[in-house]
């Protein structure tokens, strides 16, 4: 096999994969849409291309098992079989085998596979009343020695080629190709005729002509590039503006208009630079949203139930590295929310004053420089007391031993923990919610979960949009410089300015246009379990108000330094796991220093429920 035949393929078998994926999210909407006909006109010109340009590569199975499905996909468009949720189920699994034989094909472009159970499926709904082999066509056999149009159409190479390369083929066409191969010989040979008269017509030349201006003016082009070539150009990009700091920084005792002037503007066009380098690591979520409707469906299935499944925020774009983790903990909590969360039967929804179908809603959207996915559900939600029974049973906790009902919840985390006394295929190992833990932590991220018994759960997740470069705010503490993530800051007041006083189980706080803010030191948590205090006075003090989970706090540091773009660079395995850090970076007078993560360093000391009941008395 030469370079380019390899290249070819290799080609084909990436834009196929994605080509079902959107088959696939189609294949979902047929079962909701009023409409379905454009979805199957789509659907059918996908399947087309599809075994036109597999057949042209050289992967025969493929193109014989679409050359099935697309014969199922016609009859569905025609009429002749009714639409129904058993047949679209047909499809999907269609849709995954074609998936599996391309990833496979993807590793060793020889792989086979047999497809005889799915295409026998197939037959079943084309040919209900006979046996599948007495209509089965075997496409290859009976046109290649057959010189009519309509061989050359479905089976000549050249042509299969021309649809992989050229785009779809026009629908009108696509919906004659079957009625023209079943034709007599005499139909079959006036077809040519039309096609030569409009040969000779003059409007195609123009149409020729502007096609390419209105592509080139309208639309972008895509181009493949392998992520490690955009992993290295972040990196470049990212010393690029180390350096641009650096030189910034030394540049402030200079006396020389023309050079502030110049190092101003590398600061604009590093950053500009910046932003799109990091952009070409942004893809949106939409495509995770889709899969998982996906298993929302099938699990629905699995346990008969009927769920009404909602997305929100699918246009987010998200790094990949976050999608790559993101993936599998969604699919855990959709699973249980549909297996465990919602209740067993219609009717008992109904004695609680439910619908009788489920609902489970997936939401992303962004909080600050986090990006923060919810999974909720109107099930019978968490029972704190069932929870604290399995867990004594199990031995993940001691009998007697002081658990507060969201501890108890959060115990669905701990690996081999289930309530489940049966094992499915769907849940009762105990793995899933500890995937689900273990993969957010991996990426910086966390996972919150409150639950109402008898109204529902939701399951909060919260993880970084990004790690590579952010916008901080410089601060001083005793002495020590730190980083704080711009966004974490809403706004910076002169403690000297503000009413600092003392509240009995808060602490200090500061009065604020008629609301009440607890305050806390960094200097002061910094240095909690060692002797000493700041030894800046509090009133020449700058307060930070950063927004936490539950409210909004006063941090109060020694100085505001300045702002600056810095590049994030990972933590030592001794400080990672320590919580309030987001990362290190390099300042630009070429010192490292800590990035820190406010509303997680004050977590401990920030009560949401303590505070209400504190203000409240």
């Amino acid at each position: 096999m030469d370079d380019f035949e390899l290249e070819l393929k290799t080609e084909f078998i990436a834009e196929a994969l994605m080509n079902l994926e959107e088959a696939e999210q189609a294949f979902m909407e047929l079962e909701t849409s009023s409409n379905p006909a454009e979805l199957l006109n789509k659907i059918f010109r996908l399947a087309h291309n599809l075994k036109g340009g597999s057949r042209a590569v050289g992967f025969g199975d493929v193109a014989e098992f679409t050359h099935q499905l697309e014969n199922l996909v016609l009859k569905l468009k025609e009429g002749l079989i009714p639409l129904s949720a058993q047949n679209v189920t047909t499809l999907l699994k269609s849709n995954d085998r074609l998936a599996q034989m391309l990833s496979a094909l993807k590793d060793n472009l020889d792989a086979r596979c047999n497809n005889d159970d799915l295409i026998a499926e197939i037959q079943a709904w084309l040919n209900p009343q006979t046996t599948p082999p007495v209509s089965e066509p075997d496409p290859e056999p009976q046109y290649e020695p057959v010189p009519d149009a309509s061989a050359f159409a479905d089976d000549a190479p050249d042509t299969g080629v021309e649809s992989f390369f050229a785009g779809e083929m026009p629908e009108e066409l696509a919906a004659q190709m079957e009625p023209e191969t079943q034709a007599a010989a005499p139909a079959t040979v006036a077809t040519p005729a039309p096609a030569l008269k409009l040969a000779p017509l003059p409007p195609p030349a123009p149409e020729a002509k502007v096609a390419p201006k209105s592509h080139g003016s309208d639309k972008d082009e895509l181009v493949r590039v392998s992520l490690s070539k955009i992993e290295d150009l972040n990196n470049y990009v990212g010393e690029l503006i180390i350096l641009q700091s650096v030189l910034q920084q030394q540049s402030m005792s200079a006396q020389n208009p023309l050079l502030h002037a110049s190092i101003h503007q590398v600061s604009k066009l590093s950053k500009e630079i910046q932003e799109l380098s990091m952009s070409l690591r942004m893809f949106p979520i939409k495509p995770v949203f889709q899969k998982l409707n996906r298993v929302v469906r099938d699990t629905a299935q699995s346990v008969k139930k009927e769920v009404v499944f909602e997305t929100q925020g699918e246009d987010l774009e998200v790094d990949k590295s976050v999608i790559d983790h993101l993936a599998d903990p969604l699919v855990h909590i959709l699973r249980n929310a549909v297996d465990h969360g919602l209740e067993s039967s219609a009717e008992d929804r109904v004695k609680a004053g439910k619908s009788p179908k489920g609902s489970v809603t997936l939401r992303a959207f962004n909080e600050g420089n986090q990006l923060v996915v919810e999974v909720r559900d109107d099930g019978k939600g968490i029972d704190p007391k069932v929870i604290r029974e399995k867990a004594l049973q199990k031995g993940v906790i001691r009998s007697g031993a002081a658990v507060s009902d969201q501890e108890a919840i959060m115990l669905i985390f701990h690996a081999g923990f289930s309530t489940k006394t049966e094992t499915s295929e769907i849940s009762g190992r105990g793995v899933g919610m500890d995937v689900v833990k273990t993969n957010i932590e991996a990426i910086g991220g966390k996972v919150f979960v409150t639950s109402i018994v008898g109204t529902g759960s939701v399951f909060r997740i919260v993880i970084p949009l990004s790690l590579a470069v952010l916008d901080g705010l410089i601060v001083a503490a005793d002495k020590e410089k730190f980083v704080v993530p711009l966004n974490q800051v809403q706004e910076t007041l002169n403690l000297s300015r503000v009413k600092v006083f003392s509240m009995e189980g808060v602490g200090e706080c500061i009065e604020l246009r008629g609301a009440i803010v607890p305050l806390y030191s960094l200097s002061d948590r910094l240095k909690k379990g060692s002797a000493g205090k700041s030894t800046v006075k509090l009133a020449d003090k700058v307060a930070l108000l950063v927004k936490t989970r539950d409210c909004i706090v006063g941090i109060a540091v020694d100085d505001v330094v300045s702002t600056q773009q810095i590049v994030v660079k990972p933590l030592g395995e001794e400080i990672r796991k320590q919580k309030g850090w987001l990362g290190s970076c390099i300042l630009g007078d070429g010192r490292p220093t800590l990035i820190v993560n406010m509303s997680e360093l004050f977590e401990s000391d920030v009560t949401l429920k303590n505070w209400k009941d504190d203000v409240a008395a």
